[in-house]
């Protein structure tokens, strides 16, 4: 929708006001800054005007993430602005580099997203980065990736937090939308989580957490990471209602819809028995219209037959597709097209198998 893209951007716009606002000196993304390796037109005007407003104020360090990541020799958007903004560990080849802050050295290291397919190499590369001498310096490391400890299912993650660099003072993680924080070596690590709420899973942790980024104040042998939250943020609601008493709880619900600064995007589960799908989306239609910016529906009919949950465990996808495939890069190409076509994600999968063949075939 048109009002959820400028969502998008007014989210970037208010951070670069409280970048300013914070007086930061660095500034770091760490992955899918865009959508896409070719992002509209649109959003590199977006990213255009938040480098004009930081004007050389802050130094910009980014890496690619899983989404931004172009296909293997392929350029990625950010080089439009590599004279205010210094990407850091493409072609899955960590680089570093020194700069001065107030007197202080700080060293800012980064490996943009390598595929779990190439996870020896991504391992070659983090082991060069844990070698690196931090003596007297800040210690600063972007990562995207998604945390073995972090993830909900097994066969998700790319990295196991064991894997991590223990030699940085901070490590900027990306990939996972909510905010996560765990200390690793002699530092910290942390997912800020995405700027806006990108999808229904991430309500309950936008309602406890707030959405934005974070603010870092790092000395030596001192970090301290506080969380910014921005005010822009359309609200997102989830509501249940009994479809036996719809009218009802309906008439409830609509009574509390007010004072928001923008409409907001409503979640409605409807439970019963013999539902009338058809009915329901009119009446919701006719009640939320003009309060809401839109609704979905979700319905759980009593009437319908449920699958049989795999007991959890009992199954690991990741140990078949292993010992079926054997060479482990295959394994772990079948393993991540699995992960991305299991979530829905066919554009992300075909960008996985042809990166693969490009890097598998010889010129």
């Amino acid at each position: 929708m048109e009002e959820r893209e400028s969502d998008i951007y007014a989210s970037l716009e208010e951070i670069g006001d409280k970048i300013l606002e914070e007086h930061a000196d660095i500034v770091v993304h760490s992955g899918d800054l865009f959508d896409s390796p070719r992002p509209a037109p649109q959003a590199y005007r977006a990213f255009k005007k938040f480098l004009k407003r930081i004007g050389g104020k802050a130094k910009v360090f980014a890496v690619l993430g899983d989404h931004d990541r172009p296909k293997s020799k392929g350029l990625a958007p950010h080089f439009l602005f590599d004279d205010q903004i210094q990407l850091l560990g493409v072609n899955w080849a960590a680089q570093h580099q020194v700069l001065s802050v107030g007197g202080q050295d700080v060293l800012v290291a980064g490996l943009s997203n390598v595929s779990r397919t190439y996870h020896a190499i991504m391992q070659d590369e983090l082991r060069k980065l844990a070698v690196l001498d931090v003596s007297g310096k800040v210690a600063v490391l972007l990562l995207h990736e998604g945390i073995d400890r972090f993830l909900p299912y097994e066969g998700a993650f790319e990295l196991r937090l064991d894997e991590v660099p223990q030699n940085f003072d901070y490590v900027a993680m990306g990939h996972l939308h909510s905010r996560i924080r765990a200390s690793v070596g002699r530092g910290e690590l942390a997912y800020p989580g995405s700027s806006e709420i990108i999808s229904r899973s991430e309500v309950d942790e936008w309602k406890k957490n707030g959405k934005g980024f974070f603010i870092v104040d790092l000395e030596k042998g001192r970090v301290d990471v506080q969380a910014v939250n921005l005010d822009c943020i359309r609200p997102q609601l989830e509501v249940k209602l009994n479809y036996s008493c719809l009218d009802e709880e309906l008439e409830r619900f609509v009574k509390g819809l007010g004072g928001f600064e923008k409409k907001p995007l409503v979640h409605v589960k409807i439970e019963g028995k013999s539902i009338d799908r058809q009915s329901v989306y009119s009446v919701l239609n006719e009640s939320l219209a003009g309060l809401v910016l839109q609704f979905r529906q979700e319905f759980l009919d009593e009437a319908v037959e449920r699958l049989l949950e795999v007991k959890s465990g009992a199954f690991q996808v990741s140990q078949v597709i292993q010992e079926y495939f054997k060479e482990p890069t295959v394994a772990g190409l079948a393993l991540e097209l699995w992960r991305y076509l299991r979530a829905g994600d066919v554009d992300e999968a075909k960008v996985v198998a042809e990166d693969y063949y490009q890097r598998e075939t010889p010129a």
